[in-house]
């Protein structure tokens, strides 16, 4: 796998290509001028990463499911040892519900320490946490993944609710609205639920588009 720092897509593909347990060898395009080089030759010029190279096929931002292809096409005979056992498609959810609890551990904390002041944004983050989480790691041939964004999306909003509406009677929610919303609490659910439907929109939209790509 040919990569470099700061690559968003690197660095999901690397997600993926863990999670379907295939282990890599990886070169630092900025630290290893054969590695620029191999990636320019396969692009045509160019220094697009990720590029996975699998046996004679050099694969351009791949899909994990097209490296498990290939994978399969270059090793027939030992394919199953090489891809392991996890399908490409199953996704872990441990960071979407970490996040959402962080994120509500925090705002606790803040209303604690000034419940006069309202923080707008904790809100959006508290909702939008897991449904982005889980909308960043969609890709194509995932049949389930339509489903799993929609369940971030309304249990980071549920969190919201819950986490907002305990503020409220404990009166840790006295602060000021910012968009002329009668009280914080219907400030707080309606940028939580718009947050959430825009995050869910935009993933379905990438998960649309991804998979008309590949």
């Amino acid at each position: 796998m040919l990569w470099r720092p700061g690559c968003p897509y690197c660095s999901r593909l690397r997600r993926g290509l863990a999670r379907a347990v295939i282990d890599t060898v990886e070169r630092d395009i900025w630290a290893d001028p054969a590695a620029a080089a191999r990636v320019r030759s396969a692009t045509g010029g160019d220094e697009t990463v990720p590029t996975v190279i699998v046996g004679t096929q050099a694969l351009v931002n791949p899909s994990v499911g097209m490296v498990v292809a290939a994978v399969r096409a270059e090793f027939p005979d030992d394919a199953q040892a090489l891809v392991g056992a996890v399908s490409p498609g199953a996704r872990p959810q441990a960071g979407g519900p970490g996040w959402t609890a962080a994120v509500g551990l925090v705002w606790l904390l803040l209303a604690l320490w000034r419940p006069t002041t309202t923080w707008h944004l904790a809100p959006v983050l508290l909702a939008g946490a897991w449904p982005w989480v889980t909308a960043w790691d969609l890709r194509a041939g995932d049949r389930s993944g339509a489903a799993r964004l929609v369940l971030a999306g309304t249990v980071g909003f549920a969190a919201s609710v819950l986490v907002t509406v305990g503020l409220s009677q404990a009166d840790l929610m006295r602060g000021p609205t910012l968009l002329s919303f009668p009280s914080p609490i219907s400030e707080a659910l309606v940028l939580a639920g718009a947050v959430v439907v825009l995050i869910v929109l935009a993933g379905l939209l990438k998960l649309l588009r991804t998979a008309a790509v590949d």
